[in-house]
This record gives C-alpha cells, sequence and structure tokens, in this order.
C-alpha cells in the first residue's frame, strides 16, 4: 500500500534460499557470487548496484554500519584484524620500508574481495584477485551421471552388519559397539576432497563446535602447503587431527595428532572413484578422548567434494549431532530439545539401505540453516528498501 514519505514500509518473512550454485534467472550470476558481492559492498561502505540485488525493482539496500578499523589493524575477511599479530610493526612499514603496500591477502598471495577463504594482513605487492582453490580433476558438479547414480549410492551406503544408522543428508553414519569399541561407518554422497568425523569441541563452540574439535580425517594427497594444496600423487591417507581452536584453515592444524601414537590401524578409506567416498574405523576414542558408549555423544562431521586444498567444506556437507551408541538413538544438534515432525531424528531403528527422499528432506532442512545468515540479510534488505 501507499505511504507518506516520512513513513517506512516493513515487511516480515522466513526465506529458504537457494542453493550457493544456483543461477539467478535475472542477474544470470550464482546467488553465491550474488551474496557474496553484496556482503563485500557492505563492508567496504560501497553505495554501488551490488546493493540492490536482493531488493526488488531499483531499490537498495541501506548500510547500516561504517566500519572502521582501530590504528594498527585494517578491515579483513569481513572483520577488522591487527596487522601488528602478523609481524607488521605499523601501517606505513609496507611502503616505506619494503616499498609493497599493506593489503588482505591469503596463502596464495591473493587480494581479499569478499566471501569465504583464508586470508590475513601482509605486505603485498601482487594484483590478483582472489580466485576459488583449483578443483578436484573431477569435482561433485562434473561427476558421471550414469555412474554416480542413486542406486549406485545405495548400494555403496548399504548399513549391513551394522546394528544401527543415522542419515546425515549428504551422508549416513552407521555403527555397531563391539567389545568396548565403536566400530564406525562414514558414508558420504560426494567425490574424495576430504571426510571427516569425531568430538565436536562443546556446546556453543566457535563454528557450530567446530574449533577445539578431535576428528578422525581422510585426505586424497599429502604433503599438504596452504600455496599448492594436497600432492595428489601421494597416497591417501586417515589420521586423527585437532582443529585448532582460533584458526579454522587447515593450514593452523595439518599435523595429525595420530603421528604421537594414537592407533589408527582399523582406520579405512573406501572410495567409488569420482562418485562416493566413506571412512571405517574401530575405536573405543579419538585423540584420547573416550567415547560414551552409555550415553549421549555430540559428534561432527564435514566432507569436500570440491578441491584438493582441506578448504571449505561448503554449504550443507557439515553437520553436529548427537548419537547414543547404545540405544541407537540420534538427531542434529539443532533439533535437540525437539520432536516435532520433519526432524531428522533417529529413535534408534533406522536401518536398511539409502532412502532418497529422507536425504532430500534433510538436504533442505541443512540447506535452511546454513543460509539463515543469508536470510537475514535478505530480510534486513527488504525491510530497509525504502
Amino acid at each position: 500500500p501507499n505511504h507518506k514519505e516520512d513513513e517506512a514500509r516493513a515487511w516480515y518473512g522466513r526465506m529458504v534460499l537457494p542453493p550457493t550454485d544456483a543461477v539467478h534467472p535475472e542477474h544470470g550470476d550464482t546467488f553465491g557470487n550474488i551474496r557474496n558481492l553484496m556482503i563485500d559492498a557492505a563492508g567496504k561502505g560501497e553505495q554501488t548496484e551490488k546493493l540492490s540485488l536482493g531488493c526488488s525493482s531499483s531499490q537498495t539496500a541501506r548500510n547500516l554500519e561504517e566500519i572502521v578499523c582501530q590504528e594498527n589493524s585494517i578491515y579483513c575477511w569481513a572483520r577488522c584484524m591487527s596487522i601488528l599479530e602478523k609481524g607488521i610493526p605499523h601501517e606505513n612499514y609496507c611502503q616505506e620500508e619494503r616499498n609493497l603496500r599493506l593489503d588482505c591477502v591469503n596463502p596464495r598471495n591473493q587480494t581479499y574481495t569478499g566471501g569465504h577463504g583464508d586470508y590475513y594482513p601482509a605486505c603485498t605487492a601482487s594484483a590478483e584477485n582472489a580466485t576459488s582453490y583449483p578443483k578436484l580433476p573431477v569435482y561433485q558438479e562434473i561427476r558421471d551421471p550414469d555412474i554416480c547414480t542413486d542406486a549406485a549410492y545405495n548400494d555403496f551406503a548399504k548399513t549391513d552388519g551394522y546394528a544401527h544408522s543415522f542419515d546425515l543428508g549428504p551422508s549416513i553414519f552407521m555403527w555397531s559397539v563391539v567389545d568396548g569399541e565403536v566400530n564406525g561407518r562414514l558414508v558420504f554422497d560426494g567425490v574424495f576432497g576430504y571426510l571427516a568425523i569425531g568430538h565436536a569441541s562443546y556446546a556453543g563452540g566457535p563454528h557450530d563446535s567446530m574449533n577445539g574439535a578431535s576428528i578422525i580425517m581422510a585426505l586424497p594427497g599429502g604433503d599438504y602447503s596452504a600455496v599448492t594444496g594436497l600432492d595428489m600423487s601421494l597416497e591417501p591417507n586417515i589420521n586423527e587431527y585437532v582443529i585448532s581452536h582460533t584458526a579454522s584453515a587447515f593450514r593452523h592444524w595439518k599435523e595429525p595428532v595420530s603421528a604421537s601414537g594414537a592407533n589408527t590401524s582399523s582406520y579405512e578409506i573406501e572410495v567409488v572413484e569420482n562418485c562416493f567416498t566413506a571412512i571405517k574405523f574401530k575405536t573405543s576414542e579419538i585423540n584420547g578422548i573416550p567415547f560414551d558408549l552409555n550415553g549421549k555423544n555430540d559428534l561432527i562431521w564435514a566432507g569436500n567434494n570440491q578441491d584438493y586444498y582441506a578448504g571449505y567444506h561448503g554449504y550443507g556437507n557439515r553437520g553436529t549431532f548427537v548419537v547414543d551408541f547404545s540405544s541407537g538413538e540420534a538427531y542434529m544438534k539443532r533439533d535437540e530439545g525437539h520432536n516435532q515432525d520433519g526432524d531428522n531424528r533417529n529413535d534408534g531403528n533406522n536401518q536398511g539401505g539409502k532412502d532418497v527422499a529422507s536425504k532430500n528432506t534433510s538436504d533442505a532442512s541443512s540447506m535452511f540453516s546454513s543460509w539463515s545468515t543469508t536470510s537475514l540479510l535478505a530480510i534486513i534488505c527488504i525491510s530497509l528498501c525504502m
């Protein structure tokens, strides 16, 4: 309805936004790129057409926050970062002492332009903007659909021999308790970039209890470098790791803790080449932290089906969930305390092969959870478009 010039019309609604790789029919770009452009423009205080991408017609979002970093810090990766912590003594050092400029870069010496990644302040002469990690030779979107079928995945994900299983959406976790140990298998409907499962750090921990987590992680190569990624000519390997409490990028926690004596002899990697991935293990503990075989365990999982940099898992390919190994009860951590229709919840009787319909429902739920931040941005945009 029409309103006076000094009045603002607000609208509230709940949205489920498309996947990041879906193409916007009007703008011809993916929703993921559009989101990154809006966030970057807002973070830099720009008033450009990028801020109108989430609004209808010719309207634009209002940027209500001006980001001003304190002395000896710069805006880098969506926040202000200290240059002193990176060994840069003052803001003019790069130019005056090294004839370089101070900027926000990644380990490949590319300049931050927005989005997710691994960035920090540095002295640089690079004029190259950040790009995505180089892809796997065969990544998820170019799998052979005639080989990587639902039927093939269902066969790969059979739960025969396991007492319990829980559908995590793009993956299934199955387990039995044998001789005081968890005999587990995590199956991933994705090509092998990496696959991991383990103890969540603690309730409410950083990045949905990821930072500080003790995990079992399988990698498709070795000799990791933050600049060149994994050496894919080396054999795949599986070890225990502790994710850094303060930094998410793999370069900060790339040394396996199993090198110090943990028994990983039962850990195995299974791969349907260029299609699906699984890891198997039989253990009573990870990184010396025992499973509670008679109670509930907060677990975390993640998979990458895109690159060989042990990088970002992407939306939907991760989750925090709760498992009672003895009873078979399992549910997503976000559903704790709720048992409403539609919850991805297992009462202990979830047996048999992969249910494609169940997989799709869980994927939609994961998509909504993962896009909650973007939904909020869109709601703010619509509310403030004048």
